[in-house]
């Protein structure tokens, strides 16, 4: 009778274990999937602008017409181009060469402000003719601006926009994608004047003709303003668009704990347009992560051997990446199966860049980092206790691993990788000091030995 009642509770046990790895993996499963979201917006996309990782899409690559966020490619431009201060005088046509009751701040013929006012119209009121005054301004003409704007937009790694105006009024050959739109905004959102500018939900426009007492203007993106009820305090900047052919258009800046996210929304209705930028805040912040890119051997060997046969580096380089990678995936989900992948760059890139690495995740990229190789260095050793010299002991150290052990001498290991919590970084410590000794025995080095190496390669570069 004990027996039977053993056996049925091991069965039972069986049953429970068996039912819990189901339950277990699923979840695991479900973890590690990109999230989805329902979405009014005929066209949408949600980037992480720290990796470049695109953490959701929809119609992402379709062209649309973008309206009034058009504006954010318009000020970038101007940005560069020109100084805050700067004076800029209203011709007729810059205020008059506009649609009928579209968007103004009340600026008149022979107006006279300065691009830092210009610039405030244009983002907070999305005043058109201050579009044109910039435009006039910096390059001589809308036309001639239009084409800074296509270069820049080229520049910035857009394959699917072409800009015929600074304002976004409507015109079939303006256009734009949503992913092209966030490339803009991850652009600006490493401009700290265009953020600037941003935070400002109001300013005044002083000595115009119209309005001698000044014109005081307000933001327009509801989810920046805290008495409406889309306000998100996620939101840290963005732009509106309208017109009826392009529907509602959004694009927004957003930063939580952190990490920071573009969001675009083209060919949408009003108030979707905010429902679904929240909706598309709520899936990237909540429902995806960064994560310090691990250490993956067979992935950076394949690598490593690709670029032996294309002969970028001889078979006795090993690579490595120059700094630390961030890489954003689904919450929870494992670095397992992430795949490497080299494109040749130009440009202003790190000199001792071999290239660039794309990293992927079932086919989709999620972050990506410069690669460089490690360069060997011939050093003579002598023997110091019998003043004799060794037998020319050439010994060849990868330029990585000296660098590695100096920064272990200088931040005891860990800080080199970054590691996103104590645990990882005990963990990145402890692995960095068993490489580094077991690299050493192989070299057959002692620990001061290795730090005669570093010395002498510092006196070595100062001399060069």
């Amino acid at each position: 009778m004990k027996e039977k009642k053993g056996k049925s509770r091991g069965r039972i046990f069986l049953l429970l274990s068996f039912c819990f790895f189901i339950l277990f993996h699923s979840v695991v499963a479900m973890a590690a999937s990109w999230p989805t979201a329902d979405l009014t917006a005929e066209s949408a996309i949600v980037v992480d602008a720290e990796t470049g990782a695109v953490l959701y899409e929809k119609n992402g690559d379709v062209r649309e017409y973008p309206a009034s966020i058009t504006k954010v490619m318009t000020a970038l431009v101007v940005l560069e181009h020109a100084s805050l201060e700067d004076k800029v005088t209203f011709s007729h046509d810059a205020v008059y060469n506009v649609d009928r009751g579209s968007s103004n701040a009340q600026i008149e013929e022979g107006d006279v402000l300065t691009v830092n006012d210009c610039l405030h119209a244009l983002l907070l009121k999305s005043a058109n003719e201050a579009a044109n005054a910039l435009a006039e301004h910096v390059a001589g003409s809308r036309e001639a601006f239009a084409e800074m704007m296509n270069e820049k937009a080229k520049e910035l790694g857009c394959t699917g926009t072409h800009f015929q105006n600074p304002s976004g009024l409507q015109d079939e050959n303006h256009y734009t994608t949503a992913r092209d739109m966030a490339l803009i905004g991850m652009a600006a959102f490493q401009n700290k004047a265009f953020l600037e500018i941003e935070k400002n939900l109001s300013h005044t426009l002083g000595n115009l003709k119209r309005l001698p007492e000044g014109n005081t203007i307000y933001m327009e993106h509801k989810m920046m303003l805290s008495n409406t009820k889309f306000y998100d305090k996620r939101v840290v900047a963005g732009k509106t668009g309208y017109t009826q052919i392009a529907g509602n258009t959004l694009i927004s800046l957003a930063e939580d704990q952190g990490r920071k996210v573009v969001t675009v929304v083209l060919k949408d209705k009003n108030p979707s347009h905010y429902t679904d930028t929240k909706a598309l805040l709520d899936l990237a912040f909540s429902e995806t992560e960064n994560q310090t890119l691990g250490e993956h051997p067979g992935a950076l060997e394949a690598l490593r051997k690709e670029l032996v046969s294309a002969g970028k580096i001889t078979e006795e380089n090993k690579i490595h990446f120059l700094d630390t990678v961030k890489i954003s995936l689904p919450k929870g989900a494992s670095q397992d199966g992430l795949q490497y992948v080299f494109t040749d760059i130009e440009g202003d890139v790190p000199a001792s860049a071999l290239g660039k690495v794309q990293i992927l995740l079932d086919g989709k990229v999620v972050g990506s980092g410069y690669i460089g190789k490690d360069q060997n260095i011939q050093v003579i050793l002598n023997n110091k206790e019998t003043k004799k010299k060794v037998a020319v002991a050439a010994v060849t150290v990868s330029g990585f691993t000296i660098l590695a052990g100096f920064g272990f001498f200088l931040f005891g290991g860990g800080a080199l990788y970054g590691a996103k919590n104590l645990h990882d970084e005990r963990k990145r410590k402890k692995k960095w000091k068993e490489r580094r000794k077991k690299n050493l025995e192989e070299l057959q080095i002692s620990e001061e030995e290795f730090k005669i190496l570093v010395e002498k390669r510092k006196s070595e570069k100062k001399k060069k």
